[in-house]
């Protein structure tokens, strides 16, 4: 029996029935895909060397709102470009409540799909 997916899940993880696990619905996949968006650093993808936030550049500065408007900023048009499937509803950024995490950021995107409109939220600590 084939396999019967989108993509890897990521990080991988062996699977007995698809080699390895599968994304197994399209809302699944774009969570995954703007995950790696945000993770991916412009240059890492192949064959798309503007690909990606780069979102490490941003994680040794002050956690300010100018730092976190840029980011949502760039979230927006990387998406528009790469990930036009994608519908983002908004975008939510923290800071941690504790004083020594300083430098830590929380993302919350709620977002649909053109495919699925079914409202999904991606939650991210960094």
């Amino acid at each position: 029996m084939g396999s019967l997916g989108y993509a890897p899940v990521a990080p991988l993880v062996q699977s007995y029935r698809d080699g390895f696990e599968l994304t197994k619905t399209f809302q699944q996949n774009a969570a995954q895909n703007l995950k790696m968006f945000i993770l991916t650093s412009p240059g890492e993808r192949i064959m798309e060397p503007q690909f990606g936030l780069g979102i490490n550049k941003t994680l040794f500065e002050v956690n300010t709102q100018e730092v976190r408007e840029d980011i949502k900023m760039r979230i927006f048009e990387g998406v528009a470009e790469y990930l036009p499937y994608i519908r983002i509803f908004s975008i939510d950024m923290s800071a941690a409540s504790d004083v020594n995490s300083i430098f830590s950021i929380f993302i919350r995107i709620s977002f649909s799909t053109t495919v699925v409109d079914k409202p999904q939220t991606l939650k991210i600590a960094l």
